[in-house]
């Protein structure tokens, strides 16, 4: 099933990496990240004014709890009529984080198999490589390391990350491969940072006033946990994919944060 969707985003980071990134792929998953995130730009944009619209209204919220703060459940109602008179979901600041998951998918299927995505390989030309180097077809990063460099994608970056190789916590069982398993503990290290530091920032610039900041808050602060758990499961280029994805949602979070702030100012939110 990810195939169907892997392959739109296949062809397009086989362009990127042989007519932009100098046939890097790290440089590739870079723009990638970006062209991702300018591609979100309108849902993020969404999200950010519906927080600052549930933002404005709460002095209204504020006053509904206390009014009601022995019935809970007519508490939760008064609150919705009044987002609904507004024509507010308090729930639309999730969508684009959740948009996120099935798009890691995507991206793990197009970095597990280099050949059929970047050199654009046919399956019967990947079986026989297989066949070849005794490897099985579907493990193309193992088979892709065999082949020689003029043939091969470059999984390299910066040369010191192995981009095709998960990274290890084990680093007492690393031996002779500690060169290039040592330094792919920063893939993980940093996407636990970055994770960290988008939820603080985006719910410290929220305001956390939201109706729906408890689920939201719950989310943020299992996901930098979920970064470090699936950096360690999943090849490196995936990590930093989502490393990138992080950078750049603190980027725009606070870029967006300023430019509803002076639109307030104008009275034109």
């Amino acid at each position: 099933m990810w195939d169907f969707f892997a392959k739109p985003f296949g062809v397009l980071m086989e362009f990127i990496y042989n007519n932009v990134a100098f046939a890097n792929y790290g440089i590739a998953i870079i723009i990638f990240s970006i062209f991702v995130r300018l591609l979100m730009l309108p849902l993020n944009v969404k999200q950010q004014r519906s927080m600052e619209r549930q933002q404005a209204l709460m002095p209204e919220i504020e006053a509904i709890k206390k009014q009601y703060k022995d019935d809970p459940k007519k508490s939760q109602e008064e609150q919705a009529l009044l987002f609904s008179r507004h024509q507010i979901n308090p729930y639309s600041g999730c969508l684009p984080m959740l948009i996120q998951y099935p798009l890691i998918l995507v991206v793990y299927q197009i970095i597990r198999r280099p050949l059929t995505y970047i050199a654009g390989f046919s399956a019967t030309k990947i079986t026989e490589l297989a066949t070849q180097f005794g490897e099985l077809a579907s493990n193309e990063i193992a088979i892709n390391a065999k082949l020689p460099a003029s043939e091969a994608v470059n999984m390299k970056f910066l040369e010191i990350f192995d981009l095709g190789i998960t990274p290890s916590w084990k680093f007492w069982d690393f031996g002779a491969e500690w060169k290039v398993l040592l330094p792919l503990l920063l893939i993980p290290i940093l996407s636990l940072v970055t994770a960290y530091l988008q939820q603080h920032i985006t719910m410290k610039l929220s305001g956390n006033g939201q109706a729906a900041a408890g689920m939201m808050s719950g989310m943020l602060k299992i996901m930098p946990l979920m970064s470090l758990v699936f950096a360690f499961m999943l090849p490196a280029g995936v990590g930093l994919y989502w490393i990138m994805g992080n950078v750049l949602g603190i980027v725009q979070t606070i870029l967006l944060k300023k430019v509803f702030v002076t639109k307030k100012k104008e009275g034109s939110v």
